[in-house]
């Protein structure tokens, strides 16, 4: 029988070195959920800077592509040895599920804890910033693994110091997965209707008429974003992006009155600071901040 092997825990918890000392040279395909991450942002087109949700979705995408991985090579006959946090049963669980709809195999999971002393040689070995304190607190997070989660046989690994461990069973962590996974996913496809709704609106600016406001002179004027452009307004969508700092302004006037102009002058940090600015570049940014939805009813103030 073949079998998956996942090796989980926190952060400089040991677990690649581990895996080179117990299948380094042997006949399995080893992944690592590192390598898909990574690729999961490469194919977002993310670098250094991502925002949170942006980078949840980016780690839910690096999920699926591991598990389909471990999928097709159990169905190629291969075993399989897996690097993982895993710290919530629901992520362990759907891996589960998908795997034991896919083959008859054995499945195992070692979980490293290594004791302060060593957490804190190795955080040191890999010039990790931050206490060992804070990366324990990190670890308090992971949510030891039950046979009720599907798991054949669950090993702890203190230390070096292997021992098999398998909890009395405890049923109700599958029904709180399942609730858990059923919010996430309710939770994702709001987030997901917000974004449609959000495109669709951009898109339809290309098109309807809506207000453009001068800062400089103060002029304002409903039109199409193509009117606007052959009457010389710098305005997005044409000119600039909605919701992002830029010139907006009528035909008639430069953009050194802007409050884009002023941000960006020489010797100055390209930073807003709400403090700084008068009443009427405060209703810019404002107004710039909230588009497109501000420029669809004229202000009245």
């Amino acid at each position: 029988m073949q079998t998956v092997t996942f090796v989980i825990g926190a952060t400089a918890s040991g677990k690649t070195y581990f895996i080179n000392m117990n299948y380094s040279g042997r006949d399995v395909d080893i992944l690592n959920i590192y390598d898909y991450q990574q690729r999961a942002y490469q194919e977002a087109g993310f670098g250094d800077s991502i925002s949170f949700g942006a980078r949840f979705r980016c780690l839910m995408r690096a999920q699926d592509m591991l598990l389909e991985d471990i999928v097709e090579r159990l169905s190629a006959g291969r075993d399989v040895v897996v690097e993982q946090t895993f710290y919530k049963a629901k992520r362990r669980i759907t891996y589960i599920e998908r795997i034991r709809q896919a083959a008859e195999v054995r499945i195992e999971v070692y979980v490293m804890r290594p004791g302060d002393s060593r957490w804190k040689a190795n955080l040191e070995s890999r010039g990790l910033k931050g206490s060992c304190e804070g990366y324990g607190r990190e670890a308090a997070e992971l949510e030891f693994p039950n046979p009720a989660e599907g798991f054949d046989r669950i090993y702890e690994a203190v230390d070096g110091a292997v021992t098999l461990r398998m909890d009395a069973p405890r049923p109700e962590i599958l029904e709180r997965a399942k609730e858990e996974l059923a919010r996430e996913a309710e939770g994702i496809r709001e987030e997901d209707e917000v974004r449609r709704r959000r495109k669709e609106l951009v898109e339809s600016m290309s098109v309807r008429p809506f207000w453009h406001y001068c800062e400089v002179c103060g002029r304002k004027e409903f039109l199409t974003a193509g009117d606007a452009y052959d009457s010389g307004w710098d305005y997005p969508p044409r000119m600039g992006h909605f919701g992002l700092l830029g010139p907006r302004t009528c035909g008639d006037c430069g953009i050194d009155g802007t409050l884009w102009f002023k941000i960006n002058a020489p010797g100055r940090f390209p930073v807003v600071l709400e403090g700084e600015l008068t009443l009427e570049e405060l209703a810019t940014w404002r107004r710039i901040k909230a588009e497109p939805e501000s420029l669809l009813a004229e202000e009245t103030e």
